[in-house]
């Protein structure tokens, strides 16, 4: 019996030596001058797996916590914004707007906040759209107009 399976490996070998051998291409006949089959490409085979390397563009540590990647400036919210003017560059209006923290900035039409965005910027005001801020429904807004609140001079 056991005599009997060594021979086993030895036969599955070369019955698979025998089916992967060289096998001969069908001949094919030569296409005449001027037909479709002349003019037109080689079909490639489709059977033919190619190995794509797998090259990731970021990497990340798996076991540190998310983080918001958004700008400091971009988790301000809308309330705490006063609209100090307006200012146009390069024919682009700019908002003059001051934040809860003091820092003064030009922003312009677009800039999106924690809860809003700036939609308009005319000479007497900015307009906001203002969405609630733990939603991602961003179609449900409500708008919001602020006029410009110069400073007062300081002595």
């Amino acid at each position: 019996m056991i005599q009997r399976l060594l021979y086993l490996p030895l036969f599955a070998g070369i019955a698979l030596v025998a089916q992967t051998g060289p096998t001969a291409k069908p001949a094919e006949a030569p296409a005449a001058a001027g037909t479709p089959a002349a003019e037109a490409a080689p079909a490639q085979d489709v059977a033919i797996i190619k190995i794509t390397p797998y090259k990731p563009a970021i990497t990340r540590d798996p076991f540190s916590t998310p983080r918001d990647d958004r700008p400091t400036d971009a988790l301000d919210l809308i309330d705490d914004i006063a609209v100090k003017g307006m200012i146009r560059k390069d024919g682009k209006n700019f908002a003059i707007v001051s934040d809860s923290r003091g820092n003064v900035r030009w922003l312009p039409a677009g800039h999106r906040f924690k809860d809003g965005e700036i939609t308009s910027i005319t000479d007497k005001a900015v307009t906001f759209h203002q969405w609630d801020v733990n939603t991602t429904n961003r179609s449900v807004f409500r708008t919001i107009t602020k006029t410009f609140k110069r400073e007062e001079g300081k002595r």
